[in-house]
């Protein structure tokens, strides 16, 4: 049995789950740090998902919450804000307990993609 605490278990499944659906060549790291594009300091993701199309990098970032109660407009608003502070392609949102229905209208309109 892992040494690791249970939300970060709860982190490195979502990693392998992510790593067997992703495209042959993609690079999954976690956790990872990215530099912030405005102030160069480095960013903690949950994981990370590199890989390229053509000449274009394509970086997709996740983030993780083991909590016991449904996640809220909040995170999702912090998760937005850091997408684009760090120039991620796209990012995900999982929760091991789910969303609540504002915080899912939120993460639709902003292009975060909720999983549970």
């Amino acid at each position: 049995m892992s040494d690791d605490p249970k939300w970060r278990e709860f982190e490195r499944l979502v990693a392998l789950i992510e790593h067997h659906l992703g495209p042959h060549g993609a690079t999954i790291r976690s956790p990872d740090r990215i530099p912030d594009k405005t102030t160069g300091q480095a960013r903690e993701v949950d994981a990370s998902i590199r890989y390229q199309v053509g000449s274009v990098p394509i970086l997709i970032t996740i983030e993780c919450r083991d909590r016991t109660s449904a996640q809220d407009v909040t995170w999702i608003e912090q998760l937005t804000a850091k997408r684009e502070s760090i120039g991620a392609s796209a990012t995900l949102a999982v929760s091991s307990v789910g969303f609540s229905a504002p915080a899912l209208e939120k993460a639709m309109a902003n292009g975060i993609e909720a999983r549970v």
